[in-house]
């Protein structure tokens, strides 16, 4: 923090934070915000979602109310419109491309895939459809001064493709992989240190790795200047998160491609992601229509043949590296714990999903009757006219159907009766005679079911008069509107007499759209609840008791403690005038021996800034060089100051020539000076720690001496003796 209280002295104009430090800052150094005039909140949505309202509470009480705020978020939620909660006054709203969520250039292909099959999928998508080449994409006509822009704009792959996993084990485990199958690779994930998560991002931006593979950490603010594919190698949970991810591509007039691989238990997502998009999910598309690619969600299976030995081809990489089966396995392991900590999607895409899993063929997804997804066929007609494009689909189709009715093939005879006929006499006719017997049950049983189902048609049809005589039924809406009748439900009969002026629903009419804005499961009953708040002011007092009972885990202690736990490690709380409770330790006096030992103060408001702001003491600035006078040969001392000025001016000419303070140090200076780890002084002035030998000799002589003397008797006791 003492660089961070060096910055803040020299009064910034700017100030880029989070708010935890910067709030720590500000109690700390006890800082006057009242020439601050504008206040930014960048990704201001998560900023509130992540838990720093206390923090942004406390600092904008500390703002002056003439400031302007500026909130900026990809999405809208409704707990960032209630500008209450950022204090702001007679706010504007300026919204840009309000009218389509994602961008139109977009074009979007979802697979459907079995979970052990991902990873020679996720092969075929890069080498066939997408077409990453093996190895570096670098040039080796790049010039080395070439400058950074320059370079990202004239040597950047246009195949460079970001895969998006779920947690930071897939990120190594698919690095590893990616790698032993020939294509350079870079890596980003939350724990990874800056340095390297830099280096890893210039590598890619630079073209020197085609494929990054990232967390949720770079759905975000991050900026890659051509980028065309985006691979969602685990599924998000939320619409909102695949609308951060997908958004990394197809900018700035650009088109681009976002590829998902999706297995079963991830089906619903998908569909959440369709109401909240309001486009519709296909299987089947013309190739024709360029635009059904960014205006509807096209699912379908890759081809099986070409996936099975995509998976020998993985088999044949555990073999050639074994440290893929470990990564593989702490994969699994990761990948569980990120199951039982997702979000859920809706109820009524749960049941949608189980009714399309029962007919994957006439859905799109995967199965041996399924046809190929047709975005394979799309991308292989670049080169070929399009009537051999819609030729090759239509041979497509025909395979699936054929394959469709070789699996519902049913055969005549078992292979009991069969053997019966080629064997006869030969102990074969008690087995025979089952399946004859059990034959003639399962007929009947057939013959029941279909009996039972003509049966409730036939009301239906009795119903119909046999009069030519045709008479015009009346709507439902005309009856309610003459009789104020409540309108009938379903074709079932069952009516719905729920009155919509007294009805209020228990689900709120935007969740699903609300929930799809939210990185969180904003829809589930334990986040409505927390953000429901109903306090009365006689139950305040039960809720302090309550409080003070429960226990909490603290993270630092690594064990419960007693109250709710704010804070890092459950420190003591102090309540400020705007009514938040922030840390003790927050004021801890470190800034006033800071400013102390560096003799530096901060500069007032409407105080006239210049070059030596900060400084105590020193309240002129002398230019002025004179030449030191002439010494006294005459004096008893001219010949100690004499080498002594000798000696000063050998070491301004050695600093002179680039020497450093530790070649300094060894020739016997005690005035070099250090830098800025001891503020500037010189090694003269800074008290040194280590003793000598003789003054550890000396304190030891004075331990002893002590020592004998708290022995000795008192005088009293000698006098008593003598007596």
């Amino acid at each position: 923090m003492d660089e961070q209280f060096e910055m803040m002295s020299n009064n910034p104009d700017v100030i880029i934070a989070t708010p935890g430090r910067l709030l720590h800052l500000i109690v700390e150094m006890n800082l006057d915000l009242k020439s601050v005039q504008y206040v930014v909140f960048d990704e201001a949505d998560r900023l509130f979602e992540m838990g720093f309202e206390t923090a942004l509470t406390e600092i904008i009480h500390r703002l002056p109310p003439t400031r302007q705020t500026l909130l900026f978020s990809a999405t809208l939620p409704k707990s960032l419109v209630e500008f209450a909660k950022a204090g702001l006054q007679t706010p504007k709203l300026v919204r840009l491309d309000a009218e389509g969520k994602i961008s139109t250039d977009l074009k979007m292909s979802f697979f459907s895939v079995k979970q052990p099959e991902k990873d020679a999928c996720l092969l075929f998508l890069l080498r066939d459809v997408i077409g990453v080449p093996m190895g570096t994409n670098q040039l080796e006509g790049v010039p080395e001064g070439t400058g950074k822009k320059k370079a990202l704009s004239q040597y950047a792959a246009p195949h460079q493709t970001l895969i998006f996993v779920a947690t930071k084990h897939h990120v190594e485990y698919l690095t590893v992989l990616l790698t032993t199958a020939g294509y350079f690779v870079s890596q980003i994930y939350g724990t990874l240190d800056q340095t390297a998560r830099s280096i890893q991002m210039d590598r890619f931006r630079r073209g020197i790795t085609n494929i990054l593979v990232v967390t949720d950490v770079a759905a975000r603010g991050i900026d890659i200047p051509v980028l065309e594919n985006v691979v969602n190698y685990d599924f998000p949970t939320g619409a909102r998160v695949f609308i951060h991810r997908v958004g990394r591509t197809a900018r700035a007039g650009r088109t681009g491609w976002a590829w998902s691989l999706l297995t079963t238990p991830e089906l619903p997502y998908l569909l959440d992601l369709q109401l909240f998009l309001g486009r519709p999910l296909k299987h089947r598309v013309s190739l024709e229509d360029a635009r059904a690619w960014s205006d509807s969600l096209i699912l379908g299976p890759f081809p099986r043949d070409v996936i099975d030995q995509e998976l020998e081809s993985v088999k044949s990489m555990d073999v050639e590296d074994s440290s893929i089966q470990s990564l593989r396995e702490v994969m699994r392991k990761g990948h569980g714990m990120y199951e039982r900590s997702k979000g859920k999607a809706s109820q009524a895409s749960y049941k949608r999903a189980k009714e399309m899993s029962k007919d994957p063929a006439s859905h799109g997804l995967v199965s041996t009757s399924t046809p190929t997804h047709p975005v394979l066929v799309y991308k292989s007609a670049n080169g070929i006219s399009q009537a051999k494009a819609t030729e090759d689909q239509a041979e497509e189709e025909k395979r699936a159907t054929l394959l469709r009715v070789i699996n519902s093939f049913t055969p005549a005879e078992t292979v009991f009766e069969v053997a019966h006929k080629a064997h006869k006499g030969k102990g074969t006719e008690t087995t025979a005679a089952l399946m004859k017997e059990r034959r003639k049950a399962l007929k009947k049983a057939v013959d029941r079911v279909a009996l039972a189902s003509a049966s409730k048609e036939e009301p239906e049809e009795d119903e119909e008069e046999p009069t030519s005589r045709v008479v015009a039924m009346a709507e439902e809406d005309d009856i309610a509107e003459v009789f104020d009748a409540p309108s009938s439900g379903d074709k079932k009969g069952n009516h719905d007499y729920r009155d919509s002026e007294y009805y209020m629903s228990y689900v709120q009419k935007d969740a699903d759209t609300e929930k799809g804005y939210s990185l969180r499961d904003g829809a589930s009953f334990v986040e409505q609840a927390r953000n429901a708040t109903f306090d009365l002011t006689g139950d305040e007092a039960l809720l302090d008791q309550r409080k003070r009972k429960q226990m909490a885990w603290d993270r630092k202690k690594k064990k419960f403690v007693h109250g709710d736990g704010v804070g890092a490690d459950n420190v003591k709380l102090v309540k400020t005038e705007s009514g938040v409770k922030l840390p003790a330790t927050y004021r801890s006096g470190r800034f006033e021996e800071w400013r102390l030992k560096n003799k530096k103060s901060l500069p007032r408001v409407g105080e006239t800034e210049n070059s030596r702001t900060g400084q105590i003491g020193k309240r002129y600035l002398h230019k002025n060089v004179s030449e030191p006078k002439q010494l006294d040969k005459a004096h008893a001392n001219y010949d100690r100051k004499s080498r002594q000025r000798k000696k000063k001016e050998a070491e301004a000419s050695g600093m002179a020539e680039g020497d450093n303070s530790a070649q300094q140090l060894r020739k016997g200076s005690k005035k070099a000076v250090l830098g800025k780890r001891y503020g500037g002084k010189t090694v003269g002035r800074v008290k040194t720690e280590l003793k000598t030998v003789d003054q550890i000799r000396k304190a030891r002589k004075v331990a002893e001496h002590r020592k004998t003397k708290n022995a000795r008797p008192s005088r009293k006791s000698k006098g008593k003796g003598r007596r």
